[in-house]
C-alpha cells in the first residue's frame, strides 16, 4: 500500500503511526523511542518532562498523564522523582531500555524508520 501525500504529511516525523494508527498513544511511545535512541547516541541518561512530551505528541496534558502513568505502572517507563516545594512538581520519565519488550521495540523501531 502507497501512502498517499496527505497521509504523509498528516503523519510526517513520525512512523509508527503509519504503520499502527493516529493514535496518541502510539505518539507517546514513539517519542520516547526517540529520546532512547538519543540517550544511547550520546551515552548519557536522559530525563524527559512529562509536559514536554504532550506537547511534542500535541495532545493535552492531561491525555498524556494518563498514557504515562500507564505506562510507569506497567513497567515500561521509569520516573524520576524531584523534591520541591512547589504544589505540582515537574516529572520527568524516560524508556526503561533494559526491559526486554522495550529493548525488542527499540530495535523494531530503528529497522522500521530506515524502511518508511
Amino acid at each position: 500500500m502507497q501512502l498517499t501525500d496527505s497521509k504523509k504529511k498528516r503523519t510526517k516525523g513520525y512512523y509508527l503511526t503509519r504503520l499502527f494508527g493516529n493514535s496518541v498513544n502510539i505518539k507517546i511511545i514513539e517519542i520516547l523511542l526517540n529520546n532512547a535512541i538519543a540517550e544511547q547516541k550520546s551515552g548519557k541518561t536522559l530525563w524527559y518532562n512529562f509536559s514536554h512530551i504532550a506537547e511534542q505528541a500535541k495532545v493535552s496534558k492531561s491525555s498524556g498523564k494518563r498514557i504515562l502513568d500507564d505506562l510507569i505502572e506497567n513497567g515500561f517507563v521509569e520516573e524520576k522523582k524531584i523534591e520541591t516545594h512547589a504544589q505540582f512538581p515537574p516529572r520527568l520519565v524516560r524508556l526503561q531500555s533494559y526491559h526486554p519488550a522495550i529493548n525488542e521495540l527499540l530495535f523494531f523501531y530503528k529497522k522500521a524508520r530506515g524502511f518508511l
